[in-house]
């Protein structure tokens, strides 16, 4: 595997990536699912508007902060995304994979920081907006987080690809890595099925299209998280 030997800037540039994953999670704990109601869902897709105004005027002010909180964790997929990026590009001769990892970084940090505004935005005056406006509000928080399985998902991919592709030894990351990837897509793809379901397992406050690629998600963070770490330390293999 490619490894960062000789190079302390890079190392400590990793490291600061791979904490930018671990903050994102205790971030997410912290304003997702202590404060703001995300996770478990405080709302339910089956309910009428009326009762999200209710549930969501009890809870204003936790959800408020929370809301700030879940902007600040989602803002470090940014660093996260990079220093996959920048570990992928030192084992590429010519960039490709490195490039398109920096693009579904930047959209799966937009995709996710819009899922902080819709949730901040529902809280905003909901004694002001019409109740219809408040829910469409949480189903657009909940429809950005899982129905986007093409960006989160390819995002796994490019990761994967690179791995699988490289010569023994000269790998980004060690090949184990890519299978985990390929994993997380098939765990996202239920996110799909919220387009389908209003109640149940399969609507966005269901097991199966909501909490598998929701705990998925972060799993997979920590582990890329920690193989950045990994990465980050002087090994037998010299960089090229």
């Amino acid at each position: 595997m490619i490894n960062t030997t000789g190079d302390e800037l890079f190392r400590k540039s990793m490291k600061f990536c791979a904490w930018s994953g671990f903050l994102a999670i205790v971030f997410f704990i912290i304003g997702g699912v202590f404060l703001g109601g995300m996770l478990p869902p405080l709302l339910n897709a089956s309910e009428p508007p009326a009762e999200f105004v209710r549930k969501v005027s009890e809870h204003l002010f936790e959800i408020r902060i929370g809301s700030v909180i879940l902007m600040l964790s989602f803002a470090l997929f940014g660093p996260f995304g990079a220093g996959i990026a920048a570990q992928t590009r030192r084992a590429e001769s010519n960039p490709v994979f490195s490039y398109v990892q920096i693009v579904f970084t930047a959209c799966g940090t937009m995709v996710a920081l819009l899922v902080a505004f819709a949730w901040a935005l529902m809280v905003f005056r909901p004694d002001v907006y019409h109740p219809s406006l408040v829910q469409m509000f949480a189903d657009l928080a909940y429809f950005l987080a899982v129905f986007s399985v093409p960006v989160f998902g390819g995002w796994c991919v490019v990761i994967a690809l690179p791995i699988l592709f490289a010569e023994e030894g000269r790998e980004p990351f060690p090949r184990w890595v890519a299978y985990v990837n390929l994993w997380a897509v098939v765990l996202f793809a239920p996110g799909q099925l919220v387009l389908f379901f209003k109640d149940g397992p399969f609507s966005w406050h269901g097991i199966v299209a909501l909490w598998i690629p929701f705990v998925a998600f972060f799993l997979w963070i920590l582990i890329m998280s920690i193989a950045m770490l990994q990465a980050a330390k002087p090994g037998d293999t010299e960089s090229a």
